[in-house]
């Protein structure tokens, strides 16, 4: 079941769901919480091969981005985050969905990895995996609105132990190739 406005509301004002910093109200949307592009990016650098069984580290280059924003060309894909931090409880999980505004232009923000769960013991920024799709060179800039968080609710609150493999994370992390398979 995906949760209302009302219910995202309700979840708010009794800190059963938590929004870090600064948490404005009127990104309550009618069927979920839009969310704003964070100032880190990570660029893989190319010509590497990653064998995803291996716990190799692939490299980026760690961009912050400033005041007349980072273009992103056609083909190009970059990993992101979310400005705000949340945490959801244990019996909600929070998919990402892009905007349609910025989809239209071919930004992507997740490739499959679109999912939030409860099992984390603080707000967490969320990875965001952008690619640009389209024609077109496309400005990220901090603090853009570039997609939604969709709140649906379990059958049952999460029985697994707390979430360790991107414990604490405030900015922008780089997969996680080491502890995949804990």
């Amino acid at each position: 079941m995906i949760l209302s406005d009302k219910k995202i509301f309700e979840l708010i004002d009794t800190k059963k769901l938590i929004i870090e910093p600064n948490f404005d109200k009127k990104n309550i949307r009618p069927t979920g919480i839009r969310f704003h592009l964070g100032e880190d990016i990570l660029i893989p650098v190319s010509g590497q091969t990653v064998d995803i069984t291996r716990s190799d580290q692939p490299k980026y280059d760690h961009v912050k981005i400033l005041g007349d924003g980072y273009v992103l060309k056609p083909g190009d894909f970059v990993l992101g985050h979310t400005y705000e931090r949340i945490q959801v409880p244990r019996n909600i999980v929070a998919s990402l969905d892009g905007r349609s505004t910025v989809a239209r232009i071919g930004l992507s923000i997740h490739c499959t990895s679109h999912m939030a769960d409860g099992n984390f013991e603080v707000p967490n920024v969320i990875t965001l995996e952008i690619k640009n799709e389209g024609n077109f060179n496309i400005i990220l800039k901090p603090m853009i609105p570039i997609g939604m968080f969709v709140l649906h609710e379990l059958t049952d609150e999460i029985q697994q132990d707390v979430q360790f493999q991107y414990k604490n994370q405030f900015t922008v992390l780089p997969p996680d190739l080491k502890n995949q398979l804990k």
